[in-house]
């Protein structure tokens, strides 16, 4: 190239790289849980949203590695290569419990929402708090916790849907329940927990122990269980309120059913939250702001196919910004959380703490010799045992107490892989015993 022809060249290239930039879409990365159709439903609306008051494109890249658990500690070893940034820019989604975790590492920004929307968003419903006091995370939808029902299939067998937590520990039920394993999904640990603390230690691990005797199978995703109940492969599953929702606002209240047991239910926050170091800061504000705005939670609570609702399927959540329901009065299929009365809450400190050790302790004692477990259960059932040795055949191997304090010494690979087998051993040789 002749010389006098590089000023012309150089000026073009940089006019290209000017425009290039200036058309680039602004980006946002987020890690999330959520079902598939939650994300159809708001990236799209997002994205929308940006053009229309940000006056720019935005691409937006969802990361999904499983369920809550799988997704934290994804992020943790993000943070473990590098302590400054995961290279991810939004949590969303998990319960309360996994972002009290996520905190406590120092994994989560601070971020302090308008004086006008936080003012829609309550601080409290039913006695939990639907943000943190740190101001890292904010409560985006809230979840209850109940039994998911084949009504068709129950009504088959000449059975009744249970009422409450224990009856799924109930004879009847055996092999007619679908259930996740908790060291892959949050949902299943909140309500391990709501068990534990509601019917007490000791009391609890009986309850988990006979329903997991009941369990055909265990599933590493959440939505596994909703489809075995869906295709009559089971007539329960324990679960999060809105996946019963969608398939019973698909299929029709009188083939499925969910039912909020009455002795001990909550609601739990469905967390959003900008991570440490994000390196698409403001669109991960811009984010937060529009998942918490009345606008977009309209796509909880109205049916498909409504005005403001969402297009592709009926999410089916309870929404907690108070100008949502002001807005769409009785169109709304979703109940108002505001309203929902309970006596019974999680220590969610608590539930927090031991969660590791209880997901380690369910895992190996119901999960991965379940076969024995079951085997021992049905055999006492039919020989009559007493109420009082299928208890000590499901007692723990420790206190609450002694758990809390072994909770602390978790973190040493070497103690807890030891532990775990200790546990196994022990249990697999205890089921084997009571089979005979």
């Amino acid at each position: 190239m002749k010389l006098r022809l590089w000023p012309f060249f150089l000026a073009s290239l940089l006019s290209g790289l000017i425009l290039d930039s200036a058309f680039a879409a602004d980006k946002v990365i987020i890690i999330s849980p959520h079902r598939k159709s939650i994300q159809e439903e708001f990236v799209p609306k997002f994205k929308q949203h940006y053009k229309a008051k940000y006056k720019a494109d935005i691409d937006v890249e969802w990361i999904d590695q499983g369920g809550t658990s799988d997704d934290v500690r994804f992020v943790s070893s993000k943070f473990a290569n590098n302590p400054k940034t995961s290279g991810i820019d939004v949590f969303w989604g998990g319960g309360a419990s996994a972002f009290v975790d996520l905190a406590k590492d120092t994994f989560l920004a601070e971020y302090k929402l308008s004086a006008e929307l936080k003012k829609q968003l309550p601080e409290k419903i039913a006695g939990v708090a639907m943000y943190d006091a740190s101001q890292t995370w904010y409560g985006s939808a809230a979840s209850s916790f109940g039994i998911f029902t084949n009504k068709k299939l129950l009504k088959i067998q000449r059975s009744e849907a249970p009422k409450i937590w224990a009856d799924l520990a109930n004879a009847r039920y055996e092999d007619q329940i679908s259930a996740t394993d908790p060291r892959h999904s949050g949902g299943a640990t909140m309500m391990n927990s709501i068990i534990l603390q509601g019917y007490g230690w000791d009391k609890g691990w009986e309850i988990l122990g006979g329903m997991a005797a009941n369990v055909r199978r265990f599933t590493h995703s959440s939505s596994d269980p909703i489809k075995a109940v869906v295709s009559g492969d089971v007539s329960l599953a324990p679960t999060i309120d809105f996946y019963a929702a969608a398939k019973i606002g698909d299929l029709g209240t009188d083939n499925l059913g969910f039912v909020l047991p009455s002795d001990y239910s909550i609601l739990d926050p469905d967390p959003v939250a900008i991570l440490k170091g994000a390196p698409n800061r403001q669109a991960a504000e811009r984010f937060l702001d529009f998942v918490l705005s009345a606008e977009a939670q309209k796509l909880l609570v109205l049916p498909k196919g409504q005005e403001g609702g969402p297009t592709k399927d009926t999410l089916g959540r309870m929404a907690v910004n108070r100008e949502t329901y002001n807005q769409v009065q009785m169109k709304a299929i979703s109940a108002n959380p505001l309203m929902f009365k309970t006596s019974f809450t999680v220590d969610t400190t608590k539930s927090s703490k031991l969660k590791n050790i209880l997901n380690d302790l369910v895992g190996a004692i119901h999960i991965d010799i379940q076969n024995e477990l079951k085997s021992a259960v049905k055999n006492l059932r039919k020989k009559g045992a007493k109420p009082s040795e299928i208890s000590a055949l499901l007692k723990p191997p420790m206190s609450e107490k002694e758990a809390l304090a072994l909770a602390d010494k978790w973190d040493d690979d070497v103690l807890r892989n030891k532990t775990i087998n200790i546990w196994i051993n022990e249990y697999k040789s205890r089921y084997i015993a009571a089979s005979k």
